[in-house]
């Protein structure tokens, strides 16, 4: 007999609670591979759909239901795509790894979760967050591959730019001109704290720079560079002057 069911239910849930209602659950479970409590604890409203799982079932159920109410009307056409990894990039992902911070102001969340979702993998993203993003995004893109975008060609890093490579967040101490004639960027990493540090002020970033902690990377098509903002000239002498401590 089906517990209590919430005002409210979204697309997903009505398709759950009729396979309840009509005894076929525990079957459909079975047959794909899922697990029957929890997919009856979600029909019902007593589980919240994490993207894991939804992952899992997006061949079976359109991501768009997971989303919407069923008194509210569908933004986008119920497509069911193939059932997704959830430790792989979606599309959504590759397309705005290097503009996390707009991702965050545009979509309502803080800027260490859009990092944490959209760089680093350490998070993956909420069902209410997808459902803010299909105001220009149709939540397929978070169900499906894409192509990696790459960092705009245009930009060229600096001394005292801040930026990110492959998920590093580091302070460039080489000039623009060397960076371009040899690959190699020379930097020190920014950092929640270290010793022999620097801390940032007058910037957004927040943390330190950990100066005489020197670090090269070999910029290719793999290894981009995506600018954060610019320290002043006061701290990049400052930095300079420490790393020059373990060079003497």
């Amino acid at each position: 007999m089906l517990k209590q069911i919430p005002e409210r239910i979204t697309y997903a849930q009505k398709k759950i609670i009729k396979l309840t209602e009509e005894r076929k659950l525990r079957k459909w479970c079975l047959d794909n591979g899922l697990q029957h409590s929890a997919i009856y604890r979600i029909g019902i409203g007593e589980q919240v759909p994490t993207y894991k799982i939804v992952c899992s079932m997006v061949h079976l159920i359109p991501a768009v239901e997971w989303l919407y109410y069923t008194d509210e009307k569908l933004p986008f056409k119920p497509v069911l795509v193939p059932a997704w990894n959830p430790k792989n990039k979606c599309k959504f992902i590759k397309e705005h790894r290097y503009d996390y911070k707009e991702v965050g102001k545009k979509y309502g969340i803080s800027e260490l979760s859009a990092y944490n979702i959209c760089v680093v993998s350490r998070a993956q993203p909420s069902l209410a967050f997808i459902r803010e993003c299909c105001k220009d995004t149709n939540p397929i893109d978070f169900f499906i591959d894409g192509e990696e975008s790459e960092t705009p060609k245009k930009f060229s890093p600096d001394r005292g730019d801040i930026v990110n490579i492959q998920g590093n967040i580091v302070l460039v101490l080489s000039k623009k001109d060397d960076i371009e004639s040899t690959g190699h960027l020379i930097c020190s990493p920014v950092l929640p704290k270290c010793e022999h540090s620097i801390a940032l002020s007058a910037t957004k970033t927040k943390g330190v720079v950990c100066a005489r902690n020197l670090r090269t990377f070999v910029l290719a098509p793999r290894c981009q560079a995506s600018f954060i903002e610019s320290v002043p000239d006061e701290m990049v002498n400052a930095v300079l002057d420490e790393a020059r401590e373990i060079l003497k």
